[in-house]
């Protein structure tokens, strides 16, 4: 018995499975990204310097694709904790220059102990 070959399929059914493939993993390293330090306010870089926030923003690159980003925006925001005790956040809205997907950053100011 012979078997049949499935016919080849066209370069444009190629390339759209390759941007639905590109998509869905950009969507995936957002989400993860969500998840690290930095990602959402429960869970902000520690730094010990607002002037510092740019420069660390921009050095995480884009989460979605790698590629470089720059920091459209940097807030300082006053957020309810935990126990309702107010906390004063950094945020900085990036946005990468080859994809074009925008996040938040966050931070939080802390302090360096003496040693």
């Amino acid at each position: 018995m012979s078997k049949k070959r499935a016919p080849a399929k066209r370069a444009r059914t190629e390339r759209r499975e390759a941007q639905r493939a590109g998509v869905k993993l950009a969507e995936a390293r957002l989400s993860l990204a969500a998840l690290e330090a930095g990602g959402s306010p429960e869970r902000p870089i520690e730094v010990t310097s607002a002037s510092v926030v740019e420069a660390h923003a921009v050095g995480l690159g884009c989460a979605a694709c790698g590629g470089s980003t720059r920091v459209e925006e940097h807030t300082a925001v006053t957020i309810p904790g935990a126990g309702g005790v107010p906390r004063a956040l950094r945020v900085a809205r990036v946005r990468c220059a080859r994809c074009g997907v925008a996040r938040d950053v966050y931070f939080r100011l802390g302090t360096t102990l003496a040693s």
